[in-house]
């Protein structure tokens, strides 16, 4: 814990809380040291505010002239280091977008799939893949771009069908110059992003300015490009209120939901959705602001004005910062405009499915785990159980495995295999005692609830070497005839009772099977590697490269003993002789 905050400034700034090794947490601050002292008073903060409190051994400050400034170096420090106590963002799915092909002379147009905008050349994202299609087909409609591949293109030897339909200006033939292609591509960018009151009264003054200058033909251009756009908006014109802004809405309960819709003239262009695992109601501003400076990478993706109904207390602070940030001039709305209803309703709707959803996709332990923590009193987060087993052949190379299961299920970075030492082979409570002490010497890998595989002997070994009696301890003991179902658990107060099936049940027994499985697998890997090792390096002429040759070729030691004379003396290094000693190894 930091005890030393003299150094802190009373500005506002940036703070920067560490580990032993990296950032684990940023934040901004109006006044630095009055924000950062509030993370050490005595009183009992949020979960995620104490971890952080438990964890930090350094805190950093950056002071900047104003809390906008704060807010903006903060987003890009975030961005940069990804601290695991910020909030973490996951979006549900990856985002059909509008996509222009900046590699070529003539760019192409084209549907692709992405979580986010990656640079200026991403538009969107759109609601579906429907949407996206239709757009792009309304874009050739009015500027006529290629969709083509590049091979199509430069393959081409006169006009395809979509020259014939008017969906395209044809460039691989050269029926467009390449200083007028780029215009008509930079014109259909400026139609995703603007008004189209804006872009209509482009494309006309440049048709006057051509008509007065005689320019007739490339007047007439701009005439098409113009009555395009009218006769689209004239097919698809839904709303009497065009409207042009993004709409964000957030739902708080015990985890946290945020919907975005984009609506142009009037008309859904996309949705994104965002999900918190935490109930962020009272750190709106902020839960906000990381989702809004998450999503919008460039200023081709903002529209003038932005609506969030929900009350936010920084409201001012957010636009003055996405100003700055993409030297704009954006509004952040509060209430509804007129047309607007039907769209909020929309992004509410959205924010509160977002949260079904997440239920719906509960972690698949989860239930377990709360049975587990209610029957036996337990207040732990993010629990997690280790089962260890023990297997040996007759007591040669004795092996104890190790897992872990969270509420997710199977947790393999945290599985492992030990030896067990000679003298140990063959007794399963001294074992189980050897392979508990070596992990706990590991303090992250340091059990939360222990399972044994075994009974009231095994359990008992292990007891007197954990003095934290905040660690569960149980056995699991097989029944009669080992028939499933009939298996006993055992904790320090003696025989527990848990009824068969229940989802505790099936925990234990899945998680008992597991180390079972683990512990055997670990016992054959090591036998076969003895094996291999005793018979191959008794044998007078195989070294290790000989012995590597014999193994990529017939894969087991199993194999190589069958093989027939022929067929080894085909492997570099086996001669005649060595072949006939392998023969031999096999009789014995």
């Amino acid at each position: 814990m930091i005890k030393d905050l003299s150094n802190v400034p009373n500005k506002p700034g940036v703070y920067q809380f560490f580990d032993e090794s990296k950032i684990i947490y940023i934040g901004k601050a109006k006044d630095l040291n009055k924000r950062v002292r509030s993370y050490f008073t005595p009183a009992i903060k949020d979960r995620k505010t104490e971890q952080i409190k438990k964890q930090a051994i350094k805190v950093e400050t950056f002071s900047t002239h104003s809390e906008t400034e704060a807010l903006i170096l903060e987003q890009q420090l975030i961005k940069e280091y990804k601290p695991k106590f910020n909030i973490l963002l996951r979006d549900d799915k990856t985002y059909p977008f509008i996509f222009f092909s900046s590699d070529h002379n003539y760019p192409s147009i084209h549907l692709k799939r992405s979580k986010q905008a990656v640079d200026e050349n991403f538009y969107g994202p759109y609601t579906n893949a429907k949407l996206v299609r239709s757009q792009i087909k309304e874009l050739q409609k009015i500027f006529k771009l290629r969709n083509c591949s590049k091979s199509t293109f430069s393959n081409r030897s006169r006009p395809c069908i979509e020259y014939q339909m008017k969906r395209c200006s044809a460039p691989c033939v050269n029926l467009i110059s390449k200083s007028d292609y780029a215009e008509d591509i930079s014109s259909a960018k400026r139609y995703l992003t603007t008004e189209k009151k804006h872009i209509k009264k482009v494309l006309k003054e440049k048709m006057q300015k051509h008509s007065e200058m005689l320019e007739f033909e490339d007047a007439n251009r701009y005439k098409k490009r113009l009555e395009s756009i009218i006769s689209l908006e004239d097919e698809t014109s839904i709303n009497v209120h065009p409207l042009d802004l993004d709409i964000w809405h957030g739902t708080f309960e015990d985890s946290t939901g945020i919907a975005k819709i984009s609506v142009r003239d009037g008309k859904v262009r996309s949705t994104k959705t965002y999900f918190i695992k935490s109930d962020e109601s009272l750190k709106k501003d902020e839960a906000f602001r990381r989702v809004i400076f998450h999503n919008y990478l460039n200023k081709n993706q903002l529209p003038k004005k932005l609506l969030i109904p929900n009350q936010l207390m920084e409201r001012k602070l957010l636009q003055d910062a996405l100003n700055k940030t993409f030297n704009l001039e954006i509004r952040i709305l509060t209430k509804v405009p007129k047309g607007g209803k039907r769209f909020t309703d929309l992004a509410k709707l959205n924010s509160k499915q977002i949260l079904l959803n997440s239920v719906r996709k509960e972690p698949p332990l989860r239930q377990a785990f709360k049975e587990l923590l209610e029957k036996f009193n337990l207040h732990i987060d993010n629990p997690t159980l280790d089962c260890i087993d023990i297997s040996h052949h007759s007591g040669s190379n004795a092996k104890a495995g190790i897992i872990r299961f969270n509420e997710f299920g199977p947790d393999k970075k945290f599985y492992r295999a030990y030896n067990i030492p000679k003298n140990l082979a063959g007794n399963d409570p001294g074992s189980v005692s050897y392979a508990i002490n070596k992990r706990f010497k590991k303090e992250n890998e340091i059990p939360k609830i222990i399972l044994v595989d075994g009974g009231r002997i095994q359990l008992n070994a292990i007891i007197p070497m954990i003095q934290n009696s905040r660690i569960l301890i149980l056995a699991i003991e097989k029944g009669h005839h080992r028939k499933s179902l009939t298996e006993s658990i055992y904790s320090r107060d003696g025989q527990e009772s848990i009824k068969k099936n229940s989802n505790l049940f099936n925990l234990l027994i899945k998680a008992r099977d597991e180390a079972h499985r683990f512990a055997i697998r670990a016992n054959r890997a090591a036998k076969r590697k003895n094996m291999s090792t005793s018979i191959l390096d008794s044998i007078s002429g195989i070294g290790p490269k000989t012995k590597e040759r014999l193994f990529n070729r017939f894969k087991s030691i199993d194999v190589i003993l069958k093989a027939e004379e022929e067929q080894l003396i085909q492997i570099k290094g086996i001669n005649k002789q060595i072949a006939q000693e392998i023969f031999r190894m096999k009789k014995k």
